[in-house]
């Protein structure tokens, strides 16, 4: 306290020099005349904003340099981190008799580890690489059959591969993204690659690590929940325990991701739990995650 009362008798004994007040009316008198009432007003909210900032300045420069405590405080207060982000690192457009292919196949960076990048993107890289060469033998496979079954070339239509991403949450602490794979020939299938990332220690998260090791019970309970309700709105349709529908997760690696509002979304891919033009379904967990 007696500090402050320094740095404040200090501010108060600064004078301001005679010759920047001459100066000041000097430019005022010269080019505003007619106009000095409203000039006036702006002048003097300029000059007090000016004043309180010389204040201010002088004060923190003062009390960091005078005050240990201060200083100390002053040298905790959070830097904001550039927050990791996904670029796309190559995008492909491949196109022949027996499929369309349009990637981008991405890269995560600015996590501040260099070597998690590395290992995640070369993870990414090896997985797109695979996934591209399955589709492609799968599209010569089926053009085969069709002219095999008497089919034309002109009878057979290429397969579409669609590849993409988005990041699903992005913080200091872990990123969630995932990889959309879209193959469609009659109908569309989706296939979808996750990732959810402790930036602090490189591992990649699963159910247990983020709702502890009730997760099964917490997850269970609130996905029947949620699958009553839904199914109160009769285009909503589920497949019955006993004939395909959901009976509980099987483990921890169940496919999630982390919303933007660091909650858990549990996810069950096309005929999983319910008929093919129910799409994806998602659930999002209510309960705070543990990282």
């Amino acid at each position: 306290m007696k500090d402050l009362k320094k740095a404040k008798n200090v501010y108060e004994s600064i004078k301001i020099p005679e010759e920047l007040n001459s100066t000041v009316n000097e430019t005022i008198n010269r080019k505003y005349v007619g106009k000095k009432s409203s000039f006036w007003k702006r002048r003097n909210i300029i000059s007090g904003v000016l004043t309180t900032c010389l204040a201010m300045s002088f004060l923190f420069v003062f009390l960091v340099n005078t005050n240990k405590s201060f200083a100390v405080s002053v040298s905790t207060i959070p830097v904001v981190n550039q927050i990791a982000k996904l670029v796309t690192v190559q995008n492909l457009i491949e196109e022949d008799d027996t499929k369309l292919v349009k990637a981008n196949i991405p890269a995560i960076q600015n996590t501040g580890n260099t070597d998690l990048e590395k290992r995640i993107n070369y993870e990414i890289m090896e997985k797109m690489n695979e996934v591209l060469e399955e589709a492609n033998k799968r599209a010569k496979e089926y053009k085969d059959a069709v002219i095999e079954t008497g089919g034309t070339e002109e009878d057979y239509h290429p397969i579409l591969i669609n590849i993409d991403y988005e990041m699903k949450y992005s913080g200091d602490d872990l990123v969630s993204f995932l990889i959309n794979k879209c193959e469609t020939l009659a109908s569309a299938y989706t296939e979808q690659f996750i990732y959810n990332v402790d930036l602090e220690t490189g591992k990649e998260l699963n159910l247990r690590d983020v709702l502890g090791d009730n997760y099964k019970q917490i997850i269970d309970n609130e996905v029947y929940k949620q699958i009553e309700e839904r199914k109160k709105n009769s285009d909503n349709i589920y497949f019955e325990k006993g004939e395909g529908g959901f009976e509980g997760i099987e483990d921890e690696y169940q496919n999630f991701y982390i919303n933007e509002n660091r909650k858990v979304v549990v996810v069950f891919y096309k005929y999983e739990i319910a008929p093919g033009y129910m799409g994806i379904q998602e659930f999002e967990i209510p309960n705070d995650i543990l990282v």
